[in-house]
């Protein structure tokens, strides 16, 4: 049990990494191209769309007041949001596991 639990918390903390990653990445790339782009390059595009699966189910930090989250506290529900994944990943995985038996005593 312990070393399931410490695989899904090194898969939400990879997630989590990610997360903070993808978004310094995302602006990284929108300030690079052009201060105040008139349309956006391919490049942010691309980035902002996996900033908004990787950060699904939280749609948005925006939604979230900052008076709720001050300062680095906004990375609570970031790191939340990582749990979830981590925890969904788990559970694709056991069920795969479940098909695969079904599968292999069912023929």
């Amino acid at each position: 049990m312990l070393k399931k639990f410490a695989i899904i918390v090194l898969v939400a903390l990879i997630h989590f990494g990610l997360s903070v990653l993808i978004i310094a990445v995302s602006l990284s790339v929108a300030t690079a191209a052009n201060p105040s782009p008139t349309e956006p390059t391919i490049w942010v595009r691309i980035f902002v769309e996996a900033t908004r699966i990787i950060h699904f189910p939280i749609i948005s930090l925006s939604l979230y007041s900052r008076q709720w989250f001050p300062g680095n506290w906004i990375y609570l529900p970031m790191l939340v949001n990582s749990f979830i994944w981590a925890a969904g990943i788990y559970v694709l995985f056991i069920l795969g596991k479940i098909i695969r038996e079904i599968k292999r005593n069912g023929k």
